[in-house]
């Protein structure tokens, strides 16, 4: 550099002192009647104004060259990576100098003009080193490579010691062995499930280096094994709870899992087989509640409660069976009730035709409750006793006619005895000139003669 100064003073200041001007007016010569005779050491005008040209030219090269080492010294630090191409160049405009000192200005000219390109050349070159050394740190930052994002980033910093972007490479990269560790002990915390420890790993990252490469993507990883787990756990939860019978709690679970994805087949399969599994299980209490109401004669809550199971299945046979055992009993037991509270009606032979049928009836049914059970017992009880013929003794007058409807007539007499099954009679007499008379009678075993005479005279 100091050659290089000392130099071009010599050229812009001392040397054009020494030099004759090309174009300077020459001292007249004496008129003696013939020409002037030019001096030996002169030039040519058109030849001196293209040496002044060559001259200005050289002259503004060489101040671009040192334009442009100025730049390579200031911002690329060009000692530090390319001092030896430097020296070269540098040669090569000391050889401009030379030819420059010696006049030769367009030979001077094209060694300061290559010069001058071999320089922007190599400005090209440490500008190209130092994106090529950006880019490959920024590469190995995302590859997580510690070794070489410190080389790439020490390189392009010899090149830009002040570059913010190269320092800030150079700071994320020495934070790359600890966010390394980080991230395998993310990884572990993964296989293992402790997944809040993953995440928490995650943030110790975060705060290192915020701009950590595939960050989104593991928090993402996380948030879905966490999203499976989680899936998985209810799941089980929800089987877990089908199988104890807690099929609201089961339903509950499996919602959970639909609500998340309301296409989960197993979330699916699982809510149908709980939903099912609670009807059977509302079919099976209503049936045992059913039968037992049955079998305490709790006859309308038993109706309501096989009503219930029809309205979940139509199909269900043993509801249907139910509802029609029940009113077959219902109907049974107002019949035995009709003649156990009536025992009169079996004095008629339909009547106790069908008391003995509705008898039949009752004792070929399943056993049914105690009110079932103690209304054939007392059905039983009437028939039997209606079965067996008991005395009738009517007292008359021997004037008045005896007649008993569905039995028949008998003639004036004073006492008449009959057999007759027990049960409600009507008996009535009749006698020319007087009023008929009628008794209605339950007859039964022990019965009392019974007094039958016209009195009253019409």
């Amino acid at each position: 550099m100091l050659l290089l100064g000392g130099l071009a003073t010599f050229v812009f200041v001392f040397l054009p002192e020494r030099v004759v001007d090309p174009v300077a007016p020459t001292r007249p010569a004496v008129d003696n009647g013939r020409s002037p005779t030019p001096p030996a050491n002169a030039i040519a005008p058109f030849e001196a104004a293209d040496l002044a040209r060559a001259r200005e030219q050289s002259e503004a090269k060489l101040a671009e060259f040192f334009e442009l080492e100025a730049q390579l010294q200031e911002q690329l630090n060009v000692t530090a990576w390319g001092a030896d191409d430097l020296d070269r160049i540098k040669d090569r405009a000391s050889t401009g100098d030379q030819l420059f000192l010696e006049g030769r200005y367009q030979e001077s000219l094209d060694e300061y003009a290559g010069a001058v390109l071999d320089m922007a050349a190599l400005a090209d070159k440490g500008r190209a080193q130092f994106r090529s050394a950006m880019e490959n740190g920024q590469a190995a930052l995302a590859e997580l490579d510690h070794q070489n994002a410190v080389e790439a980033f020490e390189k392009a910093l010899t090149i830009r010691s002040d570059d913010p972007e190269a320092r800030a490479g150079r700071d994320r990269a020495s934070s790359l062995p600890e966010i390394v560790e980080l991230l395998r002990q993310s990884e572990r915390a993964i296989l293992r499930g402790e997944y809040a420890d993953a995440d928490r790993y995650l943030s110790e990252v975060r705060a290192l280096d915020p701009a950590t490469a595939g960050l989104p993507e593991r928090a993402a990883r996380i948030a879905d094994a966490r999203a499976t787990q989680r899936r998985r756990d209810t799941l089980s939860e929800g089987f877990v709870a089908l199988e104890r019978g807690e099929h609201d709690e089961a339903i509950a679970a499996f919602d959970r899992v639909l609500k998340a994805n309301p296409a989960d087949p197993d979330g699916l399969a699982g809510l149908q087989q709980a939903e099912q599994a609670r009807l059977l299980a509302e079919i099976d209490r209503l049936r045992d509640a059913a039968e037992k109401q049955e079998s305490e004669d709790q006859w309308s809550s038993a109706l309501a409660n096989y009503d219930a199971i029809l309205d979940i299945d139509p199909s269900l046979r043993f509801a249907r069976d139910g509802k029609t055992r029940i009113a077959t009993r219902m109907a049974l037991i107002e019949s035995m009730q009709t003649f156990i509270d009536d025992p009169g009606l079996l004095s008629d032979d339909n009547e106790f035709a069908r008391a003995r049928k509705v008898l039949a009836d009752a004792g070929a049914y399943p056993p049914g409750g105690a009110v079932f059970q103690a209304r054939l017992d007392d059905l039983r009880v009437v028939v039997e006793r209606s079965s067996i013929p008991v005395a009738l003794v009517i007292d008359s007058d021997n004037e008045t006619e005896i007649m008993i409807p569905k039995v028949g007539s008998f003639g004036p007499f004073l006492r008449h005895e009959l057999k007759l099954r027990p049960g409600r009679y009507v008996i009535i007499g009749s006698r020319d000139g007087y009023r008929d008379v009628r008794d209605e009678i339950i007859l039964q075993a022990d019965f009392e003669p019974l007094q039958i005479r016209c009195t009253e005279p019409i």
